[in-house]
């Protein structure tokens, strides 16, 4: 055999030896693209919540609409607080026209899972027929001033019920922060007050006027210390305008009616 004939075998099986090792690397390369999908579709989901823009981990709102039923003392701005739920949520979620005007017994709905949980289509509770109320309270404001603009006076209103007056502080939200402290005065008995010329005293000698304004029975009034609008948010926010927060644990908070005797106390929890 010559060289030159030697030299042309040695070259076809080197490339026949070449092109076998490339088609053995793309089988391999194409058997592992066939195998990736399938690994990656029997991996499970990953379970932790999505991540924020700072890389912290948000979790996403699991809570339940909570059914609360009104009791004496109770006030939105006061659910809000016990339950961590906007006082908006609330009041949206309900639907309540007036949110002064709680009735005891009835069913409130707690959004603590968030709006977005609550059915748009949910209606109120009817009133129950052992506290029958035999006329609409004004549903934007309830002060005196009001209700003679309309040419309602005292005298005129129907009687809601007989019974004892029931005028108490019910809470001090609070006590010690300034953004957040208020009083929370509330009407356990079965007659409307006219809060006029009534006070509201602290142990250091702090005095809240009340200007106006009609307390209906199973209603409360929240007197805020900070500044702010009164009426707003809700009809029954009143401000004493004050720039540092005046209640302290262990201190009494007393309610005084126009006449200057005292009608409630409440030590400060």
């Amino acid at each position: 055999m010559s060289v030159q004939n030697l030299t042309t075998r040695k070259q076809i099986l080197f490339i026949i030896g070449l092109n076998a090792i490339i088609s053995a690397l793309i089988s391999v390369i194409v058997g592992l693209l066939m195998i990736r999908p399938a690994h990656v579709a029997s991996t499970p989901a990953s379970t932790k919540a999505p991540l924020g823009a700072a890389g912290v981990t948000t979790a996403t709102p699991t809570g339940a609409p909570v059914i609360h039923i009104v009791k004496a003392g109770d006030t939105i701005s006061g659910l809000a607080y016990q339950y961590d739920v906007p006082e908006a949520d609330i009041i949206a979620a309900n639907q309540l026209q007036n949110p002064n005007f709680l009735q005891l017994g009835m069913e409130l709905i707690i959004p603590v899972g968030g709006l977005a949980q609550i059915t748009p289509t949910w209606t109120p509770q009817p009133t129950p027929t052992e506290t029958p109320i035999p006329f609409q309270p004004p549903p934007v404001n309830q002060t005196s001033t009001a209700l003679a603009e309309a040419g309602i006076t005292a005298t005129s209103l129907p009687t809601i019920q007989t019974g004892e007056t029931q005028v108490e502080i019910s809470e001090v939200i609070e006590p010690g922060n300034a953004d957040r402290e208020a009083v929370v005065i509330t009407n356990k008995g079965t007659q409307r007050i006219d809060l006029k010329g009534w006070t509201l005293n602290d142990a250091d000698g702090n005095v809240y006027t009340f200007l106006s304004f009609v307390l209906w029975p199973g209603g409360n009034v929240m007197v805020n210390t900070r500044m702010g609008q009164d009426g707003s948010p809700t009809v029954n926010q009143l401000y004493w305008t004050k720039l540092k927060p005046i209640w302290t644990v262990g201190e009494t908070a007393t309610l005084k009616n126009a006449t200057g005797t005292a009608v409630n106390t409440y030590k400060v929890k």
